[in-house]
């Protein structure tokens, strides 16, 4: 099983925090089977939108949801 990561992004309530505001609306970058590319395309979705302090991109590890035990 590859390792997928999904990148995506939004406006969220605190910047130090997880909890995103405007739902219907998140921003879907994609999902990369490794680690690298989806490091890469969070940088440049997080650094084109660097002066939105309520705008914020993350990288889940949804190799990690699907076997929680690996």
């Amino acid at each position: 099983m590859s390792k997928l990561h999904l990148v995506f992004g939004g406006k969220v309530k605190d910047p130090t925090g997880l909890e995103f505001t405007d739902l219907p609306n998140l921003h879907i970058v994609g999902m990369f089977d490794n680690y690298a590319d989806a490091e890469d395309a969070w940088r440049a979705q997080a650094q084109r939108t660097v002066d939105d302090a309520e705008m914020k991109y993350v990288v889940v590890h949804l190799h990690r949801l699907l076997e929680p035990e690996a």
